[in-house]
């Protein structure tokens, strides 16, 4: 196992991954965003999620999550990933106050939404995630780290694997393909919930990475350019409008352009909701 970041995750790793049943629960982490497998324009807002599902029947929910997002060395360009938007409703056992995880870093009062590591200029997101306090006690109000020791049971199991995190970064402005990967999963699992003062014992589950990468390919026309004359301006207003409103039309008019680069908001698709988001982007 590498170093971790911080002591507060070499405790939850060291404690909390005692040892593996052979055989036993699985975690499987993936990685995804509206536009993988998709060409977009240069600046355009990059959705990612990463999620968990947790196998059924031979444990009794997540106990920790651990998993780093991180740019493949051959991208054409390289920047500092951003930390995830924040902590989802269901994971907040997971981070900082009531769980534990890494310091936040950068004025972030958690280190749940993943913490940078790397060259400046090409950082990555390490150590995504955090534990539930399963030690049966909890640590002061005020600590900081695992003030609840009320364990949840249930994450990352049912029907729909459960979101650990997501985020967004714009797409660079270098031209060509680029791969983002989740890389160095780690999860624990409860083999039963306990209320305090009694501890809620956990085993180290199988993790696999599936999918475990994204790619797009950046455009050499900037988001927004929807006449593909190579600037951002005036002149875009009407073939934005046509793309609104007549997408074949649009094509037909501008058959070396891509309708996509209407969707300025990221979104997947072009239509109303990308109005305000293109005249942001117009009048920068």
């Amino acid at each position: 196992m590498r170093t971790p970041v911080a002591a507060s995750m070499v405790v939850a790793v060291l404690i909390l991954s005692a040892y593996t049943a052979a055989g036993g629960p699985t975690a499987t982490l993936s990685l995804g965003a509206i536009k993988n497998g998709q060409t977009v324009g240069q600046g355009m807002p990059i959705l990612w999620t990463i999620k968990v599902d947790v196998s059924d029947g031979d444990n009794a929910g997540l106990a920790l999550v651990s998993v780093d997002l991180v740019q493949d060395p051959s991208n054409p360009a390289h920047f500092n990933l951003p930390p995830a938007d924040g902590v989802p409703a269901e994971m907040v056992n997971f981070s900082r106050p009531a769980g534990i995880t890494n310091p936040g870093e950068g004025g972030a009062t958690t280190g749940y939404i993943g913490v940078q590591r790397g060259a400046e200029g090409q950082k990555n997101l390490i150590q995504i995630g955090g534990a539930q306090n399963t030690f049966g006690e909890a640590l002061p109000p005020g600590t900081g780290m695992g003030e609840n020791a009320n364990v949840v049971g249930g994450i990352g199991q049912g029907a729909n694997a459960q979101l650990v995190a997501q985020g967004q970064f714009n797409a660079p402005s270098a031209p060509g393909t680029y791969t983002f990967r989740i890389q160095n999963g780690l999860a624990n699992v409860l083999t039963a919930v306990n209320p305090p003062p009694d501890f809620s014992p956990v085993v180290q589950a199988t993790v696999n990475l599936a999918p475990a990468s994204i790619s797009f390919t950046v455009s050499q026309y900037r988001l927004a350019d929807m006449n593909c004359d190579g600037n951002v301006d005036g002149f875009d207003i009407q073939p934005f409008v046509l793309a609104l409103t007549n997408p074949s039309g649009y094509q037909q008019q501008y058959p070396n352009c891509d309708l996509m680069l209407g969707d300025c908001n990221g979104d997947g698709g072009v239509d109303g909701f990308d109005i305000q988001a293109f005249v942001d982007v117009l009048t920068k």
